[in-house]
């Protein structure tokens, strides 16, 4: 008991049951909010339709126009509608080919291929890759009862031609099974082509570990330092010590990547990217993470680890990794635009499955942008707040 009305009187002691509190309070608030109507807003998903057949091709992409709860852009060219996937710009490609029709009308299996980026969100590619089964089926049914009246037709076509002979009615059931024998309850086939797919079930869970450990290893380092600032704020001046902790924030950001990608390698997670384009980006990563977390304890002192938790979480729930952004509220979607975890998941959606390259520099771009605003607020928060009395050594 003695050891416990001990802990009782040090402060720490209720911060560290304010913070356990704080956690849930917090995690449950943003996640519930977060994936709330998601499921309703599943017309923000986009299909890409190649259409190459004209006749039953562009009436079923008319049919679908009409049905199907996404949205839906068309393409000329199967190269820009690769493009648009890789940059996941939509979620899959439905392709139905030139001969279509041709197939459909010899009673042959036609097919309609189905591309989905794996470069992307959990939900979006299991949705995805259940959406093309339902429309497959969907255009069996339909297309089932059209050739029944194609096979009356044809059938009538041949009865016309038929002798009145005492082996007609022979004739006529022969005509009518081989007819009817060509129409097929299923007429279509789904191909799916799975685009930059890698194999192991655990790379696809890269992009959420690096967020949450970078994140999580940033706000630590950020705490500590703080502490560690606190302790010799009365030697040292304010700017001498902002300073120290921006080379050590670089320092750290340009070492961290080697532990990474040495991971990556012990963990057999292949990538197509060079060495140092996945340095140079998990190095700006770290290091906006950094900032990110570093400009609100500048800002509120240790309070702003409150801060820093709230951020966790809402980097976790609008970076894409679970549910693409654009399932996402309104709000949301623009707290997003403002996380560095957003740039962080899309770039190493690009190094573990590739797809555009291109994204790994627009992203680091946006990484650059969200560490100058950081550093800028820090800089002038520092500024304003008065020093510290110094001490003589």
């Amino acid at each position: 008991m003695r050891g416990l009305q001990t802990l009782l009187r040090i402060r720490e002691t209720y911060i560290g049951i304010v913070a356990a509190i704080a956690f849930q309070l917090i995690f449950f608030t943003i996640w519930m909010t977060a994936y709330d109507g998601v499921n309703e807003r599943a017309d923000q998903l986009s299909i890409g339709l190649l259409t190459e057949d004209t006749e039953m091709g562009s009436q079923i992409v008319k049919d679908m126009k009409d049905n199907i709860p996404f949205t839906l852009k068309e393409y000329s060219s199967r190269k820009d509608a690769e493009q648009a996937l890789n940059e996941r710009q939509i979620n899959m490609i439905m392709q139905i080919p030139a001969n279509f029709t041709k197939q459909l009308r010899t009673g042959e299996k036609a097919e309609i291929i189905y591309s989905i980026n794996q470069a992307n969100a959990s939900v979006a590619k299991n949705m995805m890759d259940g959406v093309a089964k339902q429309l497959t089926e969907e255009m069996n049914q339909m297309l089932y009862p059209l050739q029944q009246n194609q096979a009356i037709e044809v059938f009538s076509q041949q009865f016309a031609q038929l002798p009145f002979e005492q082996n007609t009615s022979q004739q006529i059931n022969a005509s009518v099974q081989t007819t009817v024998m060509t129409v097929k309850d299923h007429a279509v086939n789904a191909t799916i082509v799975k685009t930059n797919d890698v194999e192991g079930f655990a790379a696809n869970f890269v992009p959420l570990m690096v967020i949450i450990s970078s994140f999580v290893g940033a706000m630590v380092m950020i705490m500590q330092h703080q502490q560690a600032a606190q302790m010799v704020q009365s030697s040292v001046s304010k700017w001498q010590l902002f300073l120290a902790r921006q080379l050590l924030n670089v320092g750290v950001a340009l070492t961290l990547p080697f532990l990474t990608i040495g991971l990556m390698h012990l963990f057999t997670i292949s990538s197509n990217e060079s060495f140092l384009s996945i340095y140079f980006f998990q190095s700006v990563l770290f290091l906006a993470f950094l900032c990110l977390a570093q400009v609100f304890v500048i800002l509120f002192g240790n309070i702003g680890m409150v801060f820093n938790i709230c951020a966790l979480s809402l980097q976790l729930v609008t970076s894409g990794v679970l549910v693409p952004k654009t399932m996402l509220s309104e709000g949301y979607q623009q707290l997003a635009a403002m996380l560095p975890a957003t740039y962080g998941a899309d770039g190493y959606y690009t190094i573990i499955f590739g797809g555009s390259a291109a994204n790994l520099l627009q992203n680091s771009s946006s990484l650059a942008i969200i560490i100058l605003v950081t550093l800028a607020i820090a800089t002038v928060t520092v500024a304003i707040k008065p020093a510290p009395a110094l001490t003589s050594s």
